[in-house]
């Protein structure tokens, strides 16, 4: 059900009262009343006396739409299909996919051009824990489906809906290939950025120093966020072989600038924590020097599992060392570059380490 189930006096005032909802709206809703008010009126003086009409379904609705035209931007995550697999095959389980979803009243579109499939979802997402009006929320999750050297990258949304979307489609090539191999025992080969097959602390770390200092063409500037963690050992053994609960810190979490070199984050170095989310800017080494921002994780700390990155915007270099106040988001062309670089680098660093390692 992505209906809002119920609401009361209170939630509906509470939710009048948030910034999210402008004094011009909150106006316009009396307004639709033929209640003409002050514009010296107060903001939650309009939002306490609206609460106490009555309200219905559509006002509900009405409201809750507010909340959910702020689209929030989600990091990127990606699996590489190392199968030999045609485009048509490819393009035949979106459009099943596309079926399948629009058969459930999501909205869904497929677009192919010369080397990717774009998959674009528009669907709602409901979740109770949140306030009445908050509870379901507007969506887009778009796919992007690359021909490889060696299979296929698809890449989408972190999040668990979008998930749930991937298994499915690879549900459908999976079927399809079946379909089209005569031994009917096609199994898809699916390789994922992870080093769950490595718990070393510094090997793990050395994962993302190689990273924010490995994008091609760019020079790392500064890391302003370095998030660390300690797996909490099973059991705490104490001298007299009597097991100590103790007190235990798992994970923390240092800003500023320069944070890499900072003497906080040696000491918990030094105590066994490791990187498992990070955030650095880097300069462009050709022409004028704009500097980007980037963040990336995983998202599962323990297992060194679910890899996801996001670009947060740039700052266009003004000269003599100055630069734009705000940033600005990428343009689509330059997204998809850093989606493709970020995810080259962090493959080639997987495989790197585990060359090492072994």
């Amino acid at each position: 059900m992505n209906n809002i189930h119920s609401v009361t006096d209170k939630a509906l005032f509470d939710a009048l009262s948030q910034p999210r909802v402008t004094t011009n709206e909150l106006r316009d809703l009396y307004l639709e009343r033929g209640i003409l008010v002050s514009k010296a009126t107060d903001k939650k003086e309009l939002a306490k006396n609206f609460s106490k009409f009555s309200h219905d379904f559509h006002l509900h609705q009405k409201i809750a739409a507010i909340f959910g035209g702020f689209l929030r931007r989600e990091k990127n995550t990606s699996v590489l299909v190392k199968n030999e697999i045609s485009r048509d095959v490819m393009l035949e389980a979106a459009d099943q996919l596309k079926k399948e979803l629009e058969s459930q009243d999501d909205l869904c579109h497929v677009i192919a051009d010369k080397n990717i499939i774009r998959i674009h979802i528009t669907y709602l997402s409901t979740n109770y824990g949140k306030s009445d009006f908050c509870q379901v929320e507007k969506k887009t999750a778009v796919f992007e489906i690359e021909k490889q050297d060696l299979g296929y990258s698809i890449r989408r949304p972190d999040n668990d809906q979008a998930k749930v979307y991937e298994s499915n489609l690879l549900k459908h090539v999976e079927k399809l290939c079946n379909e089209v191999e005569s031994e009917n025992n096609f199994d898809l080969n699916l390789d994922e950025i992870s080093l769950s097959n490595i718990d070393d602390a510094e090997k793990r770390t050395e994962f993302f120093t190689r990273l924010i200092n490995g994008l091609e063409g760019f020079t790392l500037h500064d890391v302003t966020d370095a998030y660390v963690y300690h797996p909490k050992p099973k059991v705490i053994e104490e001298e007299d072989g009597d097991t100590d609960s103790g007190v235990h810190i798992s994970k923390a979490s240092l800003k500023g600038e320069g944070v890499l070199k900072s003497e906080e984050l040696t000491s918990l170095y030094q105590r066994g924590f490791y990187i498992w989310k990070i955030r650095w800017k880097v300069l462009e080494q050709n022409g004028d020097p704009d500097m980007y921002e980037f963040e990336a994780q995983f998202s599962d700390p323990l297992d060194f599992t679910g890899f996801s990155y996001i670009s947060r915007g740039y700052k266009k270099y003004k000269g003599a060392g100055e630069y734009n106040k705000n940033a600005s988001p990428l343009s689509d062309n330059r997204e998809l570059y850093f989606k493709r670089l970020i995810e080259s680098t962090a493959r080639s660093i997987i495989d790197n380490i585990n060359e090492e390692y072994e």
